[in-house]
């Protein structure tokens, strides 16, 4: 089986707001993040991604953790390995760089506070099993770093 390698980021500002991004209207919610280039380390994909899916520059704090799932759709046969970090913002956050995929499946971009990302979270409806899988997914990468900050 192929392992797909991503880095993922719970970016957060001075005042304890997250990056969340709603995927297809709300169907589900995941945060900023996506595969590692050739070539690249697990820490350069994170702070790009940052950049592409968050709009803003950031400091890596540390890491959270690493979650790995199959893939759902059985002609894939691909392991999906996360590896996430805290971040914090660093300058004024600007505005996403989606790419056509994901302005596709109508990426749209929130600063929310914690409480709000987990609502956001847990009202999620995905109508796919790969999209419950990235929901469960940050959402837990999104609860460990906040037992981190103790918010």
């Amino acid at each position: 089986m192929k392992i797909k390698t991503a880095a993922r980021t719970v970016i957060i500002t001075e005042d304890n707001k997250t990056a969340i991004i709603e995927v297809r209207n709300g169907e589900y919610y995941k945060i900023p993040g996506g595969g590692v280039e050739e070539g690249e380390m697990i820490e350069q994909a994170a702070v790009r991604e940052a950049l592409e899916e968050a709009g803003c520059n950031i400091k890596i704090i540390r890491k959270i953790g690493e979650q790995e799932f199959v893939d759902p759709n059985p002609e894939y046969h691909i392991i999906h390995r996360s590896i996430c970090f805290l971040a914090q913002v660093m300058g004024k956050p600007g505005e996403p760089n989606f790419d056509d995929w994901e302005k596709g499946n109508k990426f749209k971009l929130f600063w929310v506070s914690f409480a709000e990302a987990e609502n956001f979270f847990n009202s999620a409806n995905p109508q796919e099993p790969i999209g419950r899988e990235i929901n469960k997914r940050d959402l837990g990468f999104l609860l460990k770093a906040k037992s981190i900050i103790e918010i």
